[in-house]
This record gives C-alpha cells, structure tokens and sequence, in this order.
C-alpha cells in the first residue's frame, strides 16, 4: 500500500464521521473535512457538542468512506483533537474552508472552533484490492 493513494483519497474526500467519547459512551458525526497542508481540519460552531467533548477528551477517531469502481473502503485514523486559538492559524484555514462566510463572520468570532486533528496512524481498506493496510503518519 503506497502512502501517496492514501493522501490522494484525502485530498478528494470532502466528508468524514468523527467519534469522540463522553462519560464512556461515543459520539459519531459526520463533518466537513478539510485537509490542507498534510493535515486533517474540521471546524465547528463553539457551542456543539463536540466542542465540550474534545475539551474534556480530545482522544478520536474518524473514518472516511472510499469508493473507486463502484467498490467501497475505508480510511480510519485515531489520534487527538486540538482545538486551535492560534489566530494566524485560523485565518490561513478560513480562507481554505469553502462554506466558512456561510457560518462565521471572521476567524476572530467566537462561535468559530478550528479543529485539528493529530492522527497517529491511519487503517486503510483500499477499495480496489479489498485488502486492509496499516500506514503509521510518521
């Protein structure tokens, strides 16, 4: 399994389900995804969920539904959540996220939670072969 397929299906992939974990139980959403820069984003309004969640415990998990041919796999990742406050940070990937103007007024608003997601290895099922891979990031 070469590392650069895995990268082309997260450059084409525009959504990804997200689980975090609260008080024992998961939490799966699905979310825009936005890779940029050989990492994965996501942003959210401040008052969800899944912000209070990540504060608490930022360990999750995504996935990512692939398809070539007609042929369906999937790309896994676990890792951390980091809520990001850095704000040349968050206005470089406002200006990356497509549907931003359609939610917050600036990267300054409040209601704007940037998401980045640290993941420490990714389990790929590589829809073409059917065959299940194991691609540590670093």
């Amino acid at each position: 399994m070469n590392k650069n397929k895995l990268i082309t299906y997260l450059n084409n992939s525009e959504l990804m389900y997200l689980a975090t974990c609260s008080d024992g139980k998961p939490h799966v959403r699905c979310m825009a995804l936005i890779y940029y820069e050989n990492t994965i984003w996501c942003c959210s309004k401040s008052n969800r969920l899944k912000v209070q969640e990540i504060k608490h415990n930022n360990l999750i998990e995504i996935c990512i539904l692939t398809e070539r041919k007609k042929n369906l796999g999937s790309i896994r990742g676990n890792g951390k959540a980091l809520i990001i406050i850095d704000p040349k940070i968050r206005n470089k990937l406002s200006e990356k996220i497509p549907f931003f103007n359609n939610y917050w007024e600036s990267p300054d608003d409040d209601d704007f939670t940037l998401i980045k997601l640290e993941i420490d290895e990714f389990m790929f099922q590589d829809p073409d072969d059917k065959q299940f891979y194991t691609i540590p990031v670093k």
